[in-house]
């Protein structure tokens, strides 16, 4: 059941900008997608009726807290856990 090709292989590296070193390379990356490929049909062949969908392997929730309205940090205590500052600012790097 051999659906990948060595122009498809060729196509791929060129679209990855990878270079093939030459006839030999081509044919072992085909043989080694064209084996990928087939494995993964593999799956086709599985009862998946009674599983449900899942968007994630873990039952995560959001865990969120009230919006409470409070006072403002003031200046001082914002800037007080830092090492530099320069007018009252937080002072970083220049980004270039």
């Amino acid at each position: 059941m051999s659906e990948i090709t060595k122009e498809t292989v060729k196509h791929v590296a060129n679209l990855a900008r990878i270079e093939l070193e030459d006839e030999k390379a081509a044919e072992a990356f085909t043989k080694e997608l064209d084996g990928i490929v087939n494995y993964a049909h593999l799956l086709d062949d599985l009862d998946l009726s009674s599983t449900e969908p899942m968007f994630h392997a873990l039952d995560l929730n959001n865990v969120l807290r009230e919006d409470k309205v409070a006072e403002p940090l003031t200046q001082e205590d914002a800037l007080k856990n830092t090492k530099s500052t320069k007018d009252g600012y937080f002072k970083v790097p220049k980004m270039l």
